[in-house]
C-alpha cells in the first residue's frame, strides 16, 4: 500500500473515534503496532490513556494532553486527523490497518528465514520457527465469527448436513463409544512395548482406506517396508516372519500379490519412517492433504530446540500435534508407551504416561491397551465364559485376551472390553460375552 494511503487510513480511524466518542470501545481493537506515521501513533496513545481514565475523548481532551506532555505536535496535524475522520466506514479501515501489519510482520519473517538458511542455520529449524511465528501473526486474527449467532448458524448448518463429518474407527467399541474419528480430535492409543499399539493403529488405517480415507503413518519405530509387511500380514494372515524369511508357498505369493495390488490401486496409505518433527509433519500433511495422520510414537519425534526437561519436550510433540488437528482439520492418532511404574496394574487417568502427563490432558481420546494379568485375567475367563484351560491353550497358540479401555472420552463415557489379540495376525478381535 502507499505510503500516504496508509496514513490517510489511520488519521481516519482516529478522527472518526474523536468525531464520534460512542465509537472508542474500537480502540480496544487497535494496538501501537499498527500504526507507522509518528503523529498518530502519540495521538492513538493519548486517545488509550484519555479512555482508560474514562475522560471523553474529543479535539479539547486530546489537545490538553498534547500540551501536557509536551509533544511536537502542531494544531494543524490534530485538525488533518479530524479533517479525515467519518461516521461510517470505521471497521474496514480497521481491517485493513490489520492486513497491513500482518503483511509487515510476514515480510519481516520471510527475511528472518532467509538470513537463517544464507547463515548456514539447520534449515528444517529455520521453518520451525517460522511456521510458529506466522501461526503467531494468523492466531492473532482469529476473533471473527465468535459472536453466539455466528456459532448457531454453524451448528445448524452441521445438523443440517447430509455429509458424513468423520469416519469410523472400524472397532465396534472405539466406533460406539468415541462416535468415530473427527476433524479436531487427537487420540492417544497408549500401551506397555510389544502389546500392540502398532497393531491397533494399523487396524484402524486399513479400515479408513476401506472408507476411501487416506493416512499419513509416520513410523519412528519400524522401516516403511516393515509397517508395509505387517499391513500385507493383517489383510493375508501370511506372517510376517514368515515373509522375512521368504518363506512363503504358492497360495501365499496369491494372497500377497492380491493385496498389493488393492493397496496400490487405491493410493490411499502413505508410510514415512524419515520424518522425525513437527515441522517435517507439518510440510508433508500439506504435500498430501491426508484424512488421518498416525504417528508411531510420539515419545521418538526429536526436538528441534534443545529443552532442559525430557518432560517439556514431550509435551510440547504432544501439544503441536493438537494443534495440527485444529490447523489442518483433520483427525490425529499418537501412540505412546507406558511407564514401567504401572507393571500389571490396570492403566487408569494421566499418570501411566511416559514421560509427560500432557499427552493424557491434550487428547480428546485416550485408549489403553491392557494385557490382563491376576485377578484381571481370571476375571476376563469368568466374563467369557471359557474354560482357563482353553483361554491357556490359545494363549500357547498366540492369541491372548487383552482389554481395550476407554480411559477419556471428552464427548461421551468411559467403557473397556475383552478382546482377543492374534499375535501372528496382528489383529484385534472384540469378544462377544
Amino acid at each position: 500500500m502507499v505510503k500516504s494511503k496508509a496514513v490517510e487510513i489511520e488519521q481516519a480511524i482516529l478522527g472518526t473515534i474523536i468525531l464520534d466518542n460512542k465509537l472508542n470501545y474500537k480502540l480496544d481493537d487497535l494496538n501501537e503496532n499498527m500504526f507507522m506515521n509518528s503523529t498518530c501513533l502519540e495521538i492513538f496513545k493519548i486517545m488509550k490513556e484519555l479512555r482508560k481514565e474514562k475522560i471523553i475523548i474529543d479535539v479539547a481532551t486530546v489537545k490538553s494532553k498534547i500540551d501536557e506532555k509536551s509533544l511536537a505536535i502542531k494544531m494543524s496535524s490534530l485538525t488533518s486527523v479530524i479533517t479525515w475522520g467519518q461516521t461510517f466506514g470505521i471497521d474496514g479501515y480497521i481491517k485493513i490497518l490489520k492486513e497491513n501489519l500482518a503483511r509487515r510482520s510476514i515480510n519481516q519473517n520471510c527475511q528472518r528465514l532467509l538470513e537463517g538458511i544464507n547463515f548456514g542455520e539447520n534449515i528444517d529449524t529455520c521453518i520451525y520457527k517460522f511456521e510458529n511465528n506466522i501461526r503467531k501473526i494468523l492466531d492473532k486474527d482469529t476473533y471473527e465469527n465468535d459472536d453466539v449467532h455466528s456459532i448457531a448458524e454453524k451448528v445448524l448448518d452441521f445438523l443440517e448436513s447430509k455429509k458424513d463429518v468423520g469416519f469410523k474407527f472400524g472397532i465396534s467399541l472405539l466406533d460406539s463409544t468415541i462416535g468415530g474419528l473427527f476433524k479436531g480430535e487427537l487420540t492417544t492409543i497408549a500401551a506397555k512395548s510389544g502389546v500392540g499399539k502398532t497393531a491397533l493403529a494399523l487396524q484402524i488405517m486399513l479400515n479408513s482406506a476401506k472408507q476411501g480415507k487416506k493416512t499419513l503413518f509416520i513410523s519412528r519405530e519400524m522401516t516403511s517396508e516393515q509397517v508395509f509387511m505387517r499391513n500385507i500380514c493383517k489383510i493375508t494372515g501370511v506372517s510376517t516372519r514368515n515373509m522375512k524369511s521368504k518363506e512363503i508357498n504358492e497360495s501365499d505369493w496369491k494372497l500377497i500379490v492380491n493385496a498389493i495390488g488393492d493397496l496400490r490401486e487405491n493410493n490411499l496409505i502413505y508410510i514415512n519412517d524419515k520424518i522425525d518433527t513437527i515441522s517435517a509433519i507439518r510440510k508433508r500433511i500439506r504435500q498430501i492433504k491426508p484424512d488421518l495422520l498416525i504417528v508411531d510414537y510420539v515419545q521418538l519425534l526429536t526436538s528441534q530446540k534443545s529443552m532442559e526437561k525430557r518432560e517439556r519436550e514431550v509435551a510440547t510433540f504432544s501439544r503441536e500435534l493438537k494443534s495440527m488437528t485444529l490447523d489442518f482439520d483433520i483427525p490425529i492418532i499418537q501412540l505412546s508407551q507406558l511407564n514401567d511404574e504401572m507393571k500389571d496394574f490396570r492403566p487408569y487417568g494421566d499418570r501411566p504416561m511416559r514421560d509427560s502427563k500432557a499427552i493424557y490432558h491434550d487428547s480428546n481420546n485416550v485408549v489403553y491397551i491392557h494385557q490382563l494379568k491376576g485377578s484381571d485375567y481370571e476375571e476376563a475367563v469368568k466374563d467369557i465364559g471359557e474354560s482357563e484351560e482353553l483361554v491357556r491353550e490359545s494363549e500357547y497358540r498366540g492369541i491372548k485376551i487383552v482389554d481395550l479401555i476407554v480411559a477419556k472420552c471428552r464427548d461421551g463415557q468411559t467403557r473397556h472390553k475383552h478382546f482377543c489379540y492374534y499375535g501372528d495376525r496382528l489383529h484385534f478381535q472384540e469378544l462377544n460375552y
